[in-house]
């Protein structure tokens, strides 16, 4: 295949090779999207909806690359391209054109499916009245059952976040009678120490007041009435 030429003065550009691009991409995709439906055992009703619109798609683009190849065709003086160009052209459409035939038929397939299924369903209806009461009902008690359920998802939801503020404020109060105890702890060793300097300064002065004669014990008794004294002034003022 020779490369396009450049467009001279009065000649319109080639279109074709970008939309070739985009109509091969759709095709290939088309190939998967049939591939997967063939090899599901149960297509449900929204992937034969999307097979539908796919094919119903490159149909619409291969029918445009016709007809832009026929506007070439029969105006070859508007675009720079060779004859063996548009030959090989026509042949890449022909068989895009074979390749939609073949899917359109899956697609009849899928229609003709769809249409007894759905005139099955409307026999089905139609004849049997009661059945018709009896799925209806069936709904109703689905949609109350699904009501009721999403209902206690929401209570369990409220006790699950009730437990869980309780089991932060459990944590929180450990935390802090773990410090309290320490706190605690501390002040017990102080006072062991304090008890302790205090038996010590006591025996001392116990000593000293052994050692001390009858004269001196009666200076410190009157000086230690005085100081009481002063302290009981000092307090009254």
């Amino acid at each position: 295949m020779q490369p396009p030429t450049a467009p001279l003065r009065g000649q319109r550009e080639d279109p074709y090779p970008q939309m070739e691009r985009q109509v091969q991409t759709m095709l290939s995709d088309l190939t998967l999207q049939l591939q997967r439906f063939r090899d599901t055992a149960n297509p449900t009703l929204i992937a034969e909806n999307e097979l539908l619109e796919s094919i119903g798609g490159c149909t619409e683009a291969v029918e445009d690359m016709r007809f832009a190849l026929d506007t070439a065709m029969d105006h070859p003086e508007s675009f720079s391209i060779t004859t063996e160009e548009l030959q090989a052209r026509a042949e890449r459409i022909r068989a895009w054109e074979r390749d939609m035939q073949r899917a359109q038929q899956t697609a009849e397939k899928v229609r003709a499916a769809q249409r007894r299924r759905a005139q099955a369903q409307n026999d089905a209806n139609n004849a049997d009245p009661s059945q018709r009461e009896n799925d209806e009902f069936l709904k109703q008690e689905f949609a109350n059952q699904k009501t009721i359920q999403q209902t206690d998802d929401q209570t369990l939801d409220r006790l699950s976040s009730g437990i869980h503020r309780l089991h932060e404020t459990a944590v929180n109060i450990n935390e802090e009678m773990t410090t309290q105890e320490h706190i605690i702890n501390d002040i017990d060793r102080g006072m062991s120490r304090v008890q302790s300097r205090l038996d010590g300064a006591m025996k001392k002065v116990g000593m000293l007041i052994d050692k001390t004669s009858d004269t001196g014990k009666m200076i410190c008794i009157g000086v230690l009435f005085i100081i009481l004294i002063l302290c009981i002034v000092f307090v009254v003022r």
